[in-house]
């Protein structure tokens, strides 16, 4: 598969797994108490309580988790406009972008008080009521500018943060790992970090750089980005 062709599903693992995370095993239980021996007396109790009572067994429980399902319906919820409350306006073609604001300002902080802000300054509390046709489709949404972003990064930046998978490749891996630093998301870094470590090895570096040029006049984490790809190149160079 090429690289900067790669998808990063984050979410659905159905088992959380805490070794993976360096976690040592103090202050965690397996879920099981150690085995002890019991007297002859006790095992005649036991015995004779669950003989006489065979409700006082515990009952079987089975947890059962699927986020696929989930991730689909959120992802079908943010191609209908009217089932979503927030309207990003993305670019300087002002591309409309709906998100969920429950899901966004529970995600980031930086998305909570965006949110906040937008609905004090809300046309609908203030004066103006005209019926154009874009007025009644602000009225219906919590609306928020995005200047600093290509719309179809900005989008898919939206579907992780709903949906917590994305699409990484090397023309927008510059513009998730922007996103992802000014709306804190550092589950969403990593990702790029790792997609960008693997596709220098892989010698295709000159592809990102290229579509970070963008980026570079508008975000300080792009620039920083672009160092450390350089960095990176140089060391792997010798």
């Amino acid at each position: 598969m090429d690289l900067c062709d790669s998808q990063l599903p984050l979410v659905e693992n159905d088992v959380l797994n805490l070794s993976d995370f360096g976690h040592d095993n103090e202050g965690c239980s397996s879920g099981y108490d150690s085995a002890t021996e019991l007297s002859s007396s006790d095992k005649e109790s036991d015995t004779s309580i669950s003989e006489k009572d065979p409700s006082s067994a515990e009952p079987e429980v089975m947890k059962y988790r699927s986020t696929q399902e989930l991730c689909n319906t959120l992802q079908y919820i943010l191609s209908l406009p009217d089932l979503c409350d927030v309207m990003f306006l993305v670019g300087e073609k002002r591309v409309p972008i709906y998100g969920m604001k429950a899901v966004l300002a529970t995600r980031s902080r930086v998305f909570h008080n965006l949110i906040l802000e937008a609905q004090r300054q809300s046309p609908v509390s203030k004066k103006s009521k005209k019926k154009s046709k874009q007025t009644s489709s602000l009225s219906n949404h919590i609306v928020i500018e995005i200047n600093k972003y290509q719309p179809e990064d900005f989008r898919e930046f939206v579907t992780f943060v709903h949906c917590g998978k994305v699409n990484i490749n090397s023309t927008n891996v510059t513009g998730l790992y922007c996103a992802a630093t000014e709306f804190d998301l550092s589950d969403l870094k990593i990702a790029c970090r790792d997609f960008t470590t693997k596709s220098i090895k892989k010698g295709n570096a000159t592809s990102i750089l290229k579509s970070a040029k963008h980026y570079l006049p508008l975000h300080r984490a792009a620039n920083k980005f672009v160092e450390k790809i350089h960095r990176y190149e140089k060391s792997l160079n010798g």
